[in-house]
């Protein structure tokens, strides 16, 4: 038996509201090092991986997901998306140092990171309105 559309969006908002509080636990780390005016680049970066292991943690159970005959192409992009969210958030904390902030390297793994978050608010909302 497939999975319904009214269980599967249930899921999907299980798993996006964890993928919501990671991103804000994430972003926390380093509003913590600059409250401490403690700019501990490796320490960030270590907290951070951490986080990380959680987003590729959320990306395994978004992939994992049945996706119902009703949002065949809406669930393979939004698990596609999901991937390319994770993947910025690894390659920005991998790239992160003095050097990829002025570079502005940092800024544009930080643009398609954004576009991809408004991308799946976008799948998310148009699989609940349709």
């Amino acid at each position: 038996m497939t999975i319904s559309r009214k269980d599967y969006l249930q899921q999907i908002i299980k798993v996006h509201e964890r993928l919501i509080i990671a991103s804000e636990e994430y972003e926390g780390i380093s509003e913590e090092f600059i409250l401490k005016q403690e700019l501990d680049i490796e320490a960030m970066k270590e907290q951070w991986l951490v986080k990380v292991e959680e987003f590729k943690q959320i990306l395994a159970d978004m992939n994992a997901l049945e996706v119902p005959n009703a949002f065949a192409t809406e669930g393979e992009e939004l698990k596609i998306a999901y991937g390319r969210f994770v993947s910025c958030v690894e390659e920005k904390t991998h790239k992160f140092s003095i050097e990829t902030m002025e570079s502005g390297e940092l800024d544009a793994i930080q643009e398609v990171e954004v576009e991809t978050a408004e991308e799946i608010e976008d799948l998310i909302q148009s699989m609940f309105d349709k």
